[in-house]
């Protein structure tokens, strides 16, 4: 009998446990999945699962090196900065504007605070880097496993999910996966958040680049919908 160690069988048994995590499938659903694939026995199973690709760690990160939009800007690939009309009220540099009247600051990136009623948004985010760095240096230290933040694949919190510990960050969310073959990244994907007690930034495009939405501490988010982020989100970094 071949003998497996505890490390591999932990591993396995993760690999196994994953319906645990979106809920809600049938044996016939995870067949078909399977063929599409093209597994149809067990030998192709465990092959395709050794061989999937595994998801880019968090990057430690340091606020007081937060990057100037200037400077992201040119180290970031070239891409469209769009700002999608939310369903709700919109505050910009301290204005009230009709969510529709966003669309005027199309191709120019905006940072946005995250709200339940309104969403305020910034053209110019060096005075809130700042407050995010200092913001940071005051909170007690906490081990990460305290301070996570939970990302949805679904609105109310549904289907898969992973998590972003206090102080990391993911540049590119394609190079983090989500499913039990690895078949999906996490790109453009996430749809509800839950709470923290860490202040994160969202960023639309990888590299953090493009517009961003800053969410502080204990805002629980059961859809992003309202709000005009729901799948549009390429990079996550926990302030801490």
């Amino acid at each position: 009998m071949t003998q497996i160690s505890t490390p591999a069988r932990r591993q396995v048994e993760r690999f196994l446990e994953f319906s645990d995590q979106v809920g809600g499938l049938e044996e016939a659903d995870v067949l078909a999945l399977l063929r599409d694939q093209g597994i149809t026995t067990l030998e192709a199973l465990v092959g395709k699962a050794v061989r999937a690709p595994r998801s880019a760690p968090p990057t430690p990160m340091d606020p007081a090196r937060t990057p100037a939009r200037a400077v992201r800007a040119k180290i970031a690939p070239v891409q469209p900065v769009t700002h999608p009309a939310p369903a709700m009220a919109v505050v910009v540099d301290g204005v009230e504007h009709d969510p529709a009247d966003l669309t005027r600051y199309d191709g120019r990136p905006l940072t946005y605070l995250y709200h339940p009623e309104r969403l305020t948004a910034l053209t110019d985010d060096t005075a809130i880097n700042g407050a995010l760095w200092a913001s940071a240096q005051l909170r007690d230290p906490r081990p990460a496993t305290q301070g996570q933040v939970q990302m949805f694949e679904h609105v109310e919190y549904g289907g898969d999910w992973f998590w972003c510990g206090a102080r990391l960050a993911h540049n590119d969310l394609t190079d983090v996966y989500h499913g039990p073959l690895h078949l999906h990244d996490w790109n453009d994907v996430i749809s509800s958040i839950g709470a923290t007690n860490c202040t994160v930034r969202y960023y639309e495009h990888i590299n953090f680049a493009g517009s961003s939405i800053i969410v502080s501490p204990y805002s629980d988010i059961p859809t992003l919908v309202p709000s005009g982020w729901n799948d549009r989100i390429s990079s996550v970094w926990n302030h801490g």
